[in-house]
């Protein structure tokens, strides 16, 4: 069984059926394995990397709105947001913009990371 980033990949073959058995993904052949990693690796990095900083931005945003308003109400105790507004903040800025992102976002195509392997060599290094 092969085990990277906490998930167990199985491939059932002649030894028996054990690393396959207690795996989380399952594959019958080996040349499954290549896809699994290569392009669901490719996609699981790039939209993880754009969310965390798309996170970082949301959270910046509504902090330095608040200290704004603090600074101007010489730090009492009133709140800018009611809350109300502070839940629908977070669903609003938090859950529809990553299923779009996850749904829609692809930098570079599938049949390119198939054909071409070596490709995510220069996207983990960060260089496309």
């Amino acid at each position: 069984m092969i085990q990277e980033a906490h998930i167990g990949l199985g491939i059932f073959g002649k030894e028996g059926r054990n690393a396959a058995r207690s795996a989380d993904f399952a594959f019958s052949k080996f040349k499954f394995v290549k896809r699994a990693l290569l392009i669901h690796g490719y996609l699981y990095y790039t939209r993880l990397t754009t969310l965390v900083h798309y996170f970082f931005y949301k959270n910046v945003t509504l902090v330095t709105c608040t200290l704004f308003y603090a600074g101007s109400t010489a730090f009492s105790q009133s709140s800018l947001f009611h809350s109300i507004f502070l839940i629908f903040y977070n669903i609003f800025f938090t859950a529809f913009p990553i299923v779009a992102f996850g749904i829609f976002e692809q930098k570079t195509k599938i049949k390119k990371l198939e054909n071409n392997p070596d490709y995510y060599k220069y996207i983990n290094r960060g260089l496309i």
